[in-house]
């Protein structure tokens, strides 16, 4: 999906609870509000540069004109710091969202991870109090995704049919009984391999309901 108006893609340094976390900044001309997106599991080869991660900045910054930051979590890339089993990552992504909103103000922000990024992303929700939390590949199959989501904040969940790591019956299990937006990319891996304009399309259909195109 081309996007609707010239971004810039800028690379950056910004400040992280263990030293300077390495982004990549997509900005309109004239951004209408801010999204943050959070990168699969560092140990499993997961980077800011995923493609499910790219496209999903991508779709933010074209569709929605959102200013989109991604980031490399702790150990990652050019980040300083090592991995901390997810607590660490958790507090890299409220201080990526808490700089990318001061830089950003106004707008709608969203909030969204990938993967292990999707867990990150839900347990900063709470502090960062996003108007959007876009939840992409959750992994199900050792725990339940744990936490907390303010009222307000309006959560879309999407995951593929055939992923790996969460059957897709007891993702929306899970995603109905919290009251979230579910959908599904049929016949999608994990990664969305062969079906990333999918991808796209339904999760820029689900995000339009809340975001001015």
């Amino acid at each position: 999906m081309p996007d609707a108006a010239p971004v810039r893609l800028s690379s950056l340094e910004i400040p992280g609870p263990a030293g300077p976390l390495e982004a990549l900044l997509r900005s309109p001309a004239v951004p209408a509000g801010a999204a943050l997106v959070a990168h699969p599991h560092p140990r499993l080869g997961g980077t800011m540069r995923t493609k499910v991660v790219h496209r999903a900045a991508r779709l933010l910054s074209g569709r929605f004109s959102l200013a989109a930051l991604r980031f490399h979590f702790r150990g990652v890339g050019a980040s300083a710091g090592t991995y901390d089993g997810g607590a660490g990552e958790t507090e890299d992504v409220v201080a990526a969202g808490r700089w990318l909103r001061a830089r950003q103000p106004d707008g709608p922000f969203v909030l969204s991870g990938f993967s292990f990024g999707s867990l990150c992303a839900l347990r900063a929700a709470e502090r960062l109090a996003p108007q959007v939390l876009l939840l992409i590949g959750v992994p199900t199959d050792r725990d339940e995704p744990a936490g907390v989501v303010p009222k307000e904040t309006h959560v879309a969940w999407i995951q593929g049919g055939d992923d790996e790591f969460s059957s897709a019956a007891r993702a929306r299990e899970i995603a109905e009984a919290r009251g979230w937006t579910f959908l599904v990319v049929p016949g999608a891996d994990h990664y969305f391999s062969d079906r990333l304009d999918e991808f796209e399309s339904v999760t820029g259909d689900a995000l339009a309901r809340w975001l001015s195109a």
